[in-house]
């Protein structure tokens, strides 16, 4: 009985393990600065922020960028403008956190455990925007996930600097000393949601058997 609840618990990871699609939170990314910045997801894919981060010493509190998200419908993502506090999905504001920069994780699942978890549909569009804590003004970074079919996503290609004072995707260039990552199945150090999904549905199986 046991080598047979380990055999399904083995298959049920394989099965929901998804791709990982990064996104860097900042204005230095030059994706924002398009119209219509989009990643394309499957169900069970996770999508994980990286917020702005500075080495301690080397920015002004005052300079630095700091965020809070909003998961919004298309009428609050055109206008740029949350109509509601609820409507807060992550806050940036530990830029200078000794451990590194914050992530924040969102799976794209049909169903959640969780109470303040979000369920997804395939073929749903969802949108992401986000209004700066370090000043007033207007400035507006938002982005658009897709979810879609099995066979129509094509994986998105980050390239990012982890010199720099702050990680940007920089899409289609390749620079002397930037790593080049490609979405794929393998979990991104760092990300709380991969174990938090994958074990809680483990343990509720093997308690069952």
């Amino acid at each position: 009985m046991e080598l047979y609840g380990l055999a399904l618990l083995s298959l049920w990871v394989g099965m929901v393990q998804g791709d990982r699609h990064t996104v860097f939170w900042n204005s230095t990314n030059s994706r924002f600065q398009q119209e219509d910045y989009t990643v394309q997801v499957r169900l069970n894919d996770y999508l994980d922020i990286v917020c702005p981060h500075y080495e301690e010493g080397s920015a002004a509190g005052h300079a630095v960028e700091r965020y809070t998200l909003f998961l919004v419908d298309y009428k609050e993502y055109e206008s740029c403008k949350p109509i509601s506090k609820d409507q807060v999905r992550w806050e940036c504001d530990k830029p200078f956190a000794p451990h590194g920069p914050e992530k924040f994780c969102e799976k794209f699942q049909k169903f959640t455990p969780f109470t303040l978890g979000k369920e997804f549909r395939e073929g749903g569009t969802y949108y992401y925007i986000s209004k700066p804590i370090h000043h007033h003004g207007e400035s507006c970074m938002r982005l658009r996930v897709q979810v879609v079919g099995k066979t129509t996503q094509t994986p998105d290609i980050n390239v990012h600097t982890p010199g720099a004072r702050i990680q940007s995707d920089e899409p289609g260039q390749v620079l002397p000393g930037v790593l080049q990552s490609v979405a794929g199945k393998s979990a991104a150090i760092g990300s709380p949601c991969t174990l938090i999904g994958l074990l809680l549905p483990a343990v509720l199986l093997l308690l069952r058997l």
